[in-house]
């Protein structure tokens, strides 16, 4: 069944609670980001007695969490460099980087009638240079 990400947490909280035999004395690191208010403002102010438990002396965002995030697209594309043949390709390579990795490759090598693994199987001494 499908649930909420706020569901979510609360279960992997209540479990983490039961299992280190104390409220807050172990949070996952999501719900240490909301507490940080990177799933943005809360519905309702937290009890700060608890935000201190797990935040410490940190201060929740007051910005939009977006803000807090460096950009990625320009060094993926640098990365990607010749297997990009098209702009979608460097979102796959953001959101799936291990499939992006071996796919690209392939469907390059496909579009441009490329053996991308026949330098491997030449040895450089068979033809020098």
């Amino acid at each position: 069944p499908l649930v909420t990400p706020t569901s979510q947490l609360v279960g992997t909280q209540a479990a983490m609670n039961v299992i280190s035999g104390e409220r807050w004395k172990m949070v996952s690191k999501e719900v240490y980001q909301y507490f940080r208010g990177y799933y943005g403002t809360t519905p309702a102010p937290v009890d700060p007695k608890i935000r201190k438990k797990v935040l410490g002396d940190e201060i929740p965002i007051t910005c939009r969490p977006g803000e807090k995030i460096e950009p990625e697209l320009e060094a993926a594309r640098k990365e990607m460099g010749v297997w990009m043949t098209q702009p979608e390709d460097v979102l796959s390579y953001v959101l799936f980087p291990q499939v992006a990795k071996d796919f690209l490759p392939n469907k390059f090598a496909k579009e441009n009638c490329v053996d991308i693994g026949l330098e491997e199987q030449v040895s450089p001494e068979a033809y020098p240079v």
